[in-house]
């Protein structure tokens, strides 16, 4: 025979409460406002700017947390920021300068952890390089290695070669005033899925994934990226795009570059 249903406890746990129909009209309009949040402030803060939208933006940056970073990164003429301390240098289509900086630290951490925590939003990439931290986009808007042969900086044997040296992983270097700039461009060439170690002034290839240090890389890019990076390189352990190492290492190829960062010359082969 079943078994008779106890009465329920007044006094025991009963079911939640179903939610108020006014939180849920809240959290459907909430959805709706959600895409345009950036533009209702910036109508706000245009307001109170006296119509200047270019400070207007300035305020949302700081309201935000990501100060000078955010207005850097909306243009898309740079390709990273590095900040070290409160000091910032930009990197982009205009070469490499320095601008006024954060006016403290506390703000510049705040910059870096905002931008850090939008990364899937926004493609940014955010490494630490020796003392500094650098932000960077995913893919660079300067010049690739396609762009170096139109541009007669290199030709197309030389870009044959440093196509063949980095798909056996191999070691490149360039050395001069204008090094960083070919080395970014040729990074173009790392095969796609590659995991990438970063140095000073590069950017992550198309494709590719960073890696925290270069034991993990299977390739190491960038501006004299360290001993240990160079040293692995040197060892055949990593492929390598080394701009002006900082160790004198032996390479499958060598160049050397004429010319200043802005407007790079032509390749020559070092023997």
């Amino acid at each position: 025979m079943p078994k008779a249903q106890e009465p329920a406890d007044p006094d025991g746990p009963g079911l939640p409460p179903a939610t108020e129909p006014v939180w849920v009209a809240a959290e459907r309009i909430a959805q709706s406002l959600r895409p345009r949040m950036a533009a209702i402030w910036m109508e706000v803060l245009t307001h109170y700017t006296d119509g200047d939208r270019a400070m207007a933006g300035r305020v949302y940056d700081v309201l935000s947390g990501s100060h000078m970073l955010g207005e850097l990164w909306r243009d898309e003429r740079v390709d990273e920021v590095h900040i070290q301390g409160t000091e910032v240098t930009v990197c982009g289509r205009h070469g490499v300068y320095q601008v006024p900086g954060f006016p403290n630290l506390a703000t510049a951490r705040r910059a870096i952890e905002t931008i850090k925590a939008s990364r899937e939003r926004t493609g940014a990439v955010v490494s630490r390089i020796g003392g500094s931290v650098v932000v960077s986009r995913r893919s660079g808007t300067g010049l690739d290695a396609t762009a170096l042969l139109a541009g007669g900086i290199l030709t197309e044997e030389q870009l044959a070669q440093v196509r063949r040296t980095l798909e056996g992983m191999g070691a490149v270097t360039v050395t001069g005033p204008a090094a960083r700039i070919v080395v970014r461009a040729l990074a173009s060439l790392i095969p796609v899925g590659s995991r990438v170690y970063l140095g000073a002034y590069a950017t992550l290839p198309t494709g590719c994934v960073t890696a925290a240090n270069a034991m993990e890389a299977d390739y190491v890019v960038g501006v004299r990226p360290g001993a240990v990076a160079e040293g692995m390189a040197a060892a055949g352990q990593v492929g390598a795009l080394i701009a002006n190492p900082e160790t004198r290492i032996p390479t499958a190829l060598g160049f050397a570059v004429s010319g200043p960062s802005a407007a790079p010359g032509r390749l020559t082969p070092l023997t």
